[in-house]
């Protein structure tokens, strides 16, 4: 399941990309990628990057967040091992032509958990939805740092190593705080 995921989500990176809009003037703010770290969540073991795919429009871009923490600073038992990775795709749509400044997103992201508790291991998928905004500035040299905020909906299914299923509200919530990055 995990290979099928993974080489399905690789085929839409790069069909995005190939599909792209191709225009003969410079589209957006002249780049035509981008990849961003939260250098911040590296401190406590979570890795938080995108992928910033700019050929898309004059105001519009497609983004590919990727998580993965291991043991997240919410989980506050000793005895867990959790393991949590997330890709996902946003459509973000800025308020001017330069793919810089304000946008409102839309999107999708699929995580999996694992979870091991004294030698008893369990797992599970959740899919999101999610509506939001942000903001990014960007350099002419291509250095640029963005926030944003999500929230939606999920759905899916986890257990914990009891073999009992671990119930949200529904309630999705994307954080990108303070990632930097840079275009070409």
């Amino acid at each position: 399941m995990k290979r099928l995921f993974l080489s399905s989500a690789l085929t839409l990176v790069l069909s995005v990309n190939a599909l792209a809009q191709q225009a003969s003037e410079q589209l957006g703010n002249g780049k035509k990628m981008g990849v961003a770290l939260n250098p911040v969540l590296l401190l406590f073991q979570w890795g938080s990057a995108e992928v910033n795919f700019w050929n898309i429009s004059r105001s519009a871009e497609i983004n590919i967040p990727i998580q993965f923490a291991s043991d997240p600073f919410f989980i506050d038992k000793d005895n867990l091992d959790v393991r949590i990775f997330s890709l996902g795709a946003y459509y973000r749509y800025f308020f001017n032509e330069k793919q810089k400044g304000f946008f409102i997103q839309g999107g999708w992201i699929y995580g999996h958990a694992s979870v091991k508790e004294s030698g008893d291991e369990a797992s599970g998928n959740q899919n999101s939805i999610l509506f939001g905004f942000g903001y990014r500035l960007i350099s002419q040299k291509g250095l640029f740092w963005g926030v944003a905020l999500g929230a939606g909906r999920s759905w899916g299914t986890i257990k914990d190593p009891d073999g009992d299923e671990v119930r949200g509200s529904g309630l999705a919530i994307d954080v990108d705080f303070l990632k930097f990055g840079y275009a070409w």
